[in-house]
This record gives structure tokens, sequence and C-alpha cells, in this order.
């Protein structure tokens, strides 16, 4: 099929933020003196990234904004500390940030998959879930933000990833049909079924090839190197 537009993923699609997120909690836990062993660590990494999906799923839900998902989660991470005041929380918080933003990094397949979709003349834009101004900067950080390739952010959507709505309004801003979209994306649920749900054509990223055999309707890359574009 022949399409006119790529819709991308931007965390863990473009940017590799487990990897940026896991060396900087390292980071982080070492500073603080809260990790004295490996296995210290692999405790305290569990526990962060269980948080991390517990509580940015209910901001992108809009049940708390996306500064309150940031305190909940420190409060809970450090509970023995007193972060009862927000701004003590913020600034705990911001130990963490700073090292993941200096760890942050684009893929070595992300600036040239946007590239070259943009020279065989696709209209190309970034739909992530998410504050807008901070993933613009991810994407200024990195390397990869464009003029020509909007980025669509979910606080400024009618709705997060999966709800149609995102896809939807992401596809009428480039000015395209969703059925000549592609969606490409590392979450099943967020990138893929939403997408299909949409009817735009989706593919879900499998970097690491580490996921479960997804159903037979849901085709699989492992690289955007390999996208049909």
């Amino acid at each position: 099929m022949t399409f006119q537009a790529l819709l991308l993923d931007l965390d863990d699609t473009l940017v590799d933020h487990r990897g940026a997120a896991d060396r900087a909690l390292r980071a982080w836990l070492s500073g603080l003196g809260l990790a004295e062993t490996p296995a210290e660590l692999e405790a305290h990494a569990e526990r962060w990234c269980v948080l991390e999906n517990r509580h940015y799923e209910r901001a992108q839900r809009r049940e708390i904004t996306y500064t309150e998902q940031r305190r909940v989660r420190i409060r809970e991470f450090l509970p023995s500390w007193n972060l009862a005041d927000d701004a003590l929380a913020d600034d705990v918080f911001a130990g963490f940030l700073a090292c993941y933003q200096a760890a942050q990094r684009a893929f070595d397949d992300a600036a040239a998959a946007i590239e070259r979709a943009r020279a065989a003349g696709l209209r190309v834009g970034i739909l992530t879930n998410g504050e807008l101004t901070i993933q613009t900067d991810k994407l200024r950080r990195t390397g990869l933000l464009r003029s020509d390739v909007p980025v669509f952010a979910s606080s400024e959507l009618p709705a997060a990833k999966p709800d149609p709505r995102a896809f939807l309004t992401a596809c009428a801003a480039l000015g395209v049909a969703p059925a000549a979209t592609l969606m490409v994306g590392d979450s099943l649920r967020n990138d893929v079924v939403g997408a299909q749900r949409a009817g735009l054509t989706a593919l879900l990223l499998d970097r690491r090839g580490r996921r479960a055999r997804p159903a037979a309707e849901v085709a699989t890359v492992r690289g955007l190197g390999a996208l049909p574009v």
C-alpha cells in the first residue's frame, strides 16, 4: 500500500526513553547513596518503573496533572522522606530529571527514517503521549526536532493514545486521511491497537525482539530502517 503520511511515536521509538531512565536512575541513586549493592539497584529500578507506568497513565487519563504525577511518584518512591511540601518534592525529582535529560539519546535509525520519509514526499508527524513542551525539548535535545515535522502531544489533543481521537486529530492536522497514514510505535496497546481502531495502518516496533508474538494481524519491525517508506 502507498502511504501519504507517517506518524511516529516518540519514547522508545525515536528516543531511547527506557535506556535513559535506567541510566539516570542508577546515577541519581548512586549520588544519593541509596543503592549500595547491585541487588538494591535492580529493586529500586523495578519499583521506579512500576510507579512511572502507574502514575503516568493517570496523567494521560487526566485524573492528575503532569506535575502532580511526578510528585506522587517521588513520594511513593521515597516514603521515608518528608516530601509533603510540593516545592521540596519538585526539588528532589529535579535531581533525577537532570540525570535523565543528560542521558537522553536518539536511536541511530531515527533521524534517517524521518529524512527518508520526507524525501519520499510523505507528511511526517510525531504523535506522543505527554506534555508538548517537555516532548519538544526532548526532540530538540536529541537533534530530532524539525520545522517540517509537527509534534502532536496528548496535552494538546482531545485525548491521549490509544483513544482514536488522538490519531484522527493528528491526521486532520497533516491533511491526510487515516486510511492513507502509517503509524509506527513500540506500544501494542497505545500505538498499534489505537491506530487500527482509528482506521490507520500500524506497525509495532520491537527493537529487541523480546515481545511475545503478537496476533497475526499485527505487523512487526525490528528497526525504523525496515519501514515501507
